[in-house]
């Protein structure tokens, strides 16, 4: 009887030791879903951080290039009247400039010349001044765009 007692007692301490194995098990892969569970919605919420962060840059980036925009367009209508009025101004001088002296008249169209020219150098500079900007806008959008996948 004290033999069955003893084996009793130890298949006890077998039954609670495996048990308890079984309960830790369990907690391990319950602690590992929550971990995951966990890591997934930190992940989710800072894709979205970061999709809200974007799409705020978007609205300011675009606002800002609205202004530029309209900035722009009023510059080249004031240009075109100025050159209008320039135009207008220039024929009356030419044409005073005839009634005077025909010599008047050629120095008159040097000076223009040299004006012209000078106004087209500057207008290509600006051109290409604009054009190096909207490639070094386009190569930190491309830098942007690849930073960000990564």
């Amino acid at each position: 009887m004290k033999q069955f007692q003893q084996v009793k007692q130890a298949a006890i301490i077998i039954q609670r030791h495996w048990v308890a194995t079984l309960k830790a098990r369990q907690q391990q892969k319950q602690f590992l879903l929550t971990r995951r569970a966990a890591i997934t919605i930190q992940r989710h919420w800072t894709a979205t951080l970061s999709t809200r962060q974007q799409l705020k840059q978007y609205h300011n980036s675009r606002g800002a290039a609205i202004t530029i925009q309209r900035y722009w367009v009023a510059t080249l209508k004031a240009r075109q009247q100025q050159r209008q009025f320039q135009q207008i101004k220039q024929a009356a001088i030419t044409i005073q400039t005839h009634w005077v002296a025909t010599l008047r008249t050629r120095q008159q169209q040097k000076h223009f010349l040299l004006a012209r020219r000078a106004a087209i150098i500057i207008q290509r500079h600006w051109v290409a001044t604009l054009k190096a900007r909207e490639q070094k806008k386009q190569c930190q959008q491309t830098r942007d765009a690849t930073g960000s996948q990564h």
